[in-house]
């Protein structure tokens, strides 16, 4: 019985430390980047009053600082915007959605055909910030947007960001091994394929003229994501990466470590570090996970510019300035805000999620509500901290019901679906080239 018991016990021990193994070779880990200087151009995102409100009684909060490039950017639109004879100078958000940016890069593809021989998909736009699939935008549409730049160079700019959203094989993007290896391998994707599919876009076969480009766009360009030690939102100024790199092949994979920063994903994809000038390796988690998109904090700081010039000029809600008055001179001043929602806002019916359970289906439904729905709310919420100006939105609704014959109109557990992304990008095109126009304007408040 003895040698029973203690063969017993040799084999369980046997198979944990087999198990151990298995988990130690498989379990994917962090994928690293090493970019010197990479934290130089990483600020911290301020929150807005309203949040900070909220979070009085948390931890002592820095307040925001007015000198920071993103508040610069946002006031030098809003300056740029109320001057006469001055070419309007507007806003782009991009939201997150991994394999829905197809929708986006499809969209602006099909503007820029559609606007003459000088190829800019939308005119006047000054400041962009991007979240997840939106930072891989934001890269290719700062050149492509960017007035300064050559028709040639903005055409090749929305090559690159078409070819980007236009893979072969979905292995060609990530290595997506499911939700149930999770607890094996740490992540449903590896994005070691993504890694080597960004680069390529951005400087194909070492080609760096899109990442010169994108270094010298007159647009300003943000790339949001969430540090993992400290739970804040920060964004990297996209245009000092290459400006302040060694060289363009630095400031490649300093482009694609805020691009892959702001798409990791917790749980979903492999978790990312970047290892800064101190050599303090730190992990970046998605910014759709934390703060959705930073719509709220660009609103914020376009809202107090216009009331500021407002103010200087004497406008101002008095007995002789009305509510109406004073909402249409607040228009007039203060830029438009085009929002792309890479994604739907409504998720289809899915009797399944209501008749069985299990880990897998509620992981998704935990993944539904906190993507779709914190995504729907910041973009509703725009007009809390922005009630009069022009606020702008397209989405990939009706992707389901629009009328195509490219690709397939759904996907199951893919992430990154060839024949679902190709008729996303024909969604796109849809929306451009229907009568009205892929925009349409918020309600004001």
């Amino acid at each position: 019985m003895l040698n029973f018991i203690l063969g017993a016990v040799t084999a369980i021990v046997a198979l944990i430390s087999i198990g151990l193994v298995v988990f130690k070779v498989f379990r994917r880990g962090a994928l690293l980047f090493e970019v010197e200087g990479f934290y130089t151009h990483v600020m911290d995102g301020d929150p807005g009053p309203i949040i900070r409100d909220v979070q009085r009684d948390a931890t002592a909060l820095e307040q925001c600082r007015i000198d920071d490039p993103l508040s610069c950017a946002i006031r030098d639109a809003v300056l740029c915007h109320q001057q006469e004879g001055e070419p309007e100078c507007n806003v782009l958000l991009l939201s997150g959605g991994g394999q829905w940016g197809a929708f986006g890069a499809g969209l602006f593809d099909t503007l820029s055909r559609q606007s003459g021989p000088d190829e800019l998909a939308l005119a006047n736009i000054g400041v962009i910030t991007g979240i997840s699939t939106g930072s891989l935008q934001t890269l290719m549409l700062m050149v492509a947007l960017d007035p300064k730049q050559t028709p040639d160079m903005r055409r090749y700019a929305l090559d690159r960001l078409v070819w980007g959203y236009s893979p072969e094989h979905e292995s060609d993007v990530v290595n997506n091994t499911g939700l149930i290896k999770v607890p094996l391998f740490g992540s449903a994707a590896g994005t070691a394929p993504l890694r080597k599919r960004v680069i390529e876009a951005l400087a194909p076969a070492g080609d760096y003229r899109l990442v010169e480009a994108i270094g010298a766009s007159s647009v300003a360009g943000y790339a949001g994501f969430v540090e993992a030690e400290r739970g804040i939102f920060r964004y990297a100024d996209l245009r000092e990466l290459v400006n302040k790199a060694r060289n363009m092949e630095h400031a490649t994979e300093a482009l694609a470590a805020a691009t892959m920063g702001s798409s990791a994903m917790p749980v979903f994809h492999q978790q990312l570090r970047v290892a800064g000038t101190d050599g303090r390796p730190l992990s970046l988690y998605d910014g759709g996970v934390r703060r959705s998109v930073f719509f709220d904090r660009a609103m914020a700081l376009v809202d107090r510019e216009v009331r500021a010039g407002m103010a200087q000029r004497g406008i101002m809600k008095t007995d002789t300035v009305t509510q109406e008055a004073f909402a249409e001179e607040y228009r007039l001043n203060a830029p438009k805000v085009y929002v792309v929602r890479n994604g739907p806002t409504a998720r289809k019916p899915d009797p399944r999620l209501n008749t069985s359970s299990g880990p897998l289906k509620n992981g998704q439904r935990g993944y539904d509500l906190l993507v779709n729905e914190s995504e729907i709310g910041a973009i509703a919420a725009l007009r809390l901290s922005n009630p009069y100006g022009e606020i702008l939105l397209t989405t990939a609704d009706q992707y389901d019901t629009f009328p195509s014959d490219v690709g397939e109109n759904f996907k199951k557990d893919e992430m990154f679906k060839p024949a679902f992304m190709a008729r996303l990008r024909d969604l796109g095109r849809y929306k451009a080239e229907r009568d009205g126009g892929p925009w349409w304007p918020l309600s004001r408040l």
